[in-house]
């Protein structure tokens, strides 16, 4: 019998095609506010990629530029995608909105990735609309009673 301890190995796989993107969220003010972020591919490509990012609501937050190309000389810069607050007259709970900036690739050993190899990036727009907040909606009183209700901006 062999009494030699064993050891168990685990090989992470760093072949896999992936998007390295430099920022998870920003914050930015709704009237031109502006946040940047880069995509940058994690392994040199068989050929041309290119990586589009997309705003989940573009009446919040746009980018520019809308696509990036890759190839095997410049896969590993970073490029820069700008994210632009949109001004609108709405007034938002909470006084913000969160957008999501979700990202696709093609080409280059680089289609189909899975969500989790392809990151997004969370982007919180701050509202530049005055609005009064009022901590109840409705109030009930007997004939000569009273309640409580606050008003903030």
């Amino acid at each position: 019998e062999d009494s030699r301890p064993g050891v168990s190995v685990t090989v992470n796989d760093d072949d896999e095609a992936a998007l390295v993107v430099s920022e998870s969220t920003l914050s930015l003010a709704e009237a031109g506010g502006i946040g940047t972020y880069t995509v940058q591919l994690n392994g040199v490509p068989t050929d041309e990629v290119t990586v589009t990012a997309t705003s989940s609501d573009t009446g919040a937050a746009t980018v520019s530029p809308a696509s990036l190309t890759f190839t095997t000389g410049n896969w590993n810069s970073g490029q820069t995608v700008t994210v632009t607050g949109v001004d609108d007259d709405l007034v938002n709970d909470g006084g913000r909105r969160t957008v999501t900036i979700s990202h696709t690739a093609t080409g280059g050993g680089y289609d189909n990735l899975d969500e989790d190899l392809r990151p997004g990036v969370s982007v919180t727009v701050t509202n530049d609309e005055a609005a009064l907040l009022v901590s109840e909606s409705t109030l009930s009183l007997a004939e000569g009673g009273s309640g409580t209700y606050t008003v903030q901006l």
